[in-house]
């Protein structure tokens, strides 16, 4: 049999998705937060169910497994008592074009199971570590009313890149609904980003996930970088401290 380059394999043909599912998609990209959102929600959503797999020839030779569990890097989740689907890819793929391909074979999947809408987030990179987080939302004209209800701001202008960028181009190429959820990140794991964007998903799809665990996470993360940031000042300043003016110019500017 020959292998298609992209496939989308369902394993588990029992579970019936029913229509105007929602599709949201947990990619790695600058934060992680996409994978913490996701893995956050496939933990507490006590119905869900992995019913299959993407299985692609551009997906990076990089094993992911849990408690010694081997998985497919990008798993398909399904919960019928939110009617929600979850995609969940934790590794890169290897080029660009690959994405392509990837979200033109899985809108038409969503068309196929009658699938109303995708999301996909993204981080807002800031130096330094965040100590505000907001939630942003870049949407079709027609879902703007309906997002800036649960108090999410808009964004005026900007760019969205990487894979939900694609996946955002071909959804409306297809005539899906979808939109995009921002917050503030750092260039480490911002699992408190993660957190205030699933406080937004508990409200509009009626959810109940718990994301005390991830502000707490975050804490630590935080308090890690900036013990690390003050060892490094220390140091600095410990061997810049009897330095020449001359080698402490060379050695600033280094």
């Amino acid at each position: 049999m020959k292998v298609k380059e992209n496939e989308i394999i369902i394993e588990d043909d029992s579970i019936i998705i029913d229509e105007n599912a929602s599709l949201i998609f947990g990619f790695a990209g600058v934060g992680l937060i996409g994978i913490i959102i996701a893995n956050t929600m496939i933990d507490q959503i006590e119905d869900i169910k992995q019913i299959g797999y993407v299985a692609s020839i551009d997906l990076p030779p990089i094993a992911v497994f849990y408690d010694g569990v081997l998985k497919h890097p990008f798993r398909i989740y399904y919960s019928k008592k939110y009617n929600l689907i979850i995609g969940i890819c934790e590794v890169p793929f290897e080029t660009d074009s690959a994405y392509s391909d990837l979200s033109e074979l899985i809108c038409k999947w969503a068309l196929k199971n009658k699938i109303k809408e995708i999301i996909i987030f993204q981080g807002i990179l800031k130096q330094g570590i965040p100590d505000d987080f907001d939630v942003y939302f870049a949407a079709e004209e027609d879902k703007t009313d309906s997002l800036k209800e649960f108090e999410i701001k808009q964004v005026r202008r900007g760019i969205i890149v990487g894979p939900g960028a694609t996946f955002l181009n071909r959804a409306l190429s297809n005539r899906i609904d979808a939109y995009a959820l921002f917050s503030e990140v750092s260039q480490y794991p911002t699992p408190e980003a993660a957190a205030v964007i699933l406080d937004k998903l508990n409200k509009i799809y009626g959810l109940e996930i718990d994301t005390s665990k991830l502000l707490e996470e975050g804490k630590k993360i935080k308090n890690k970088m900036l013990e690390l940031a003050n060892k490094a000042r220390q140091y600095q300043r410990k061997h810049l401290k009897g330095a020449s003016k001359e080698e402490d110019y060379t050695r600033y500017y280094q």
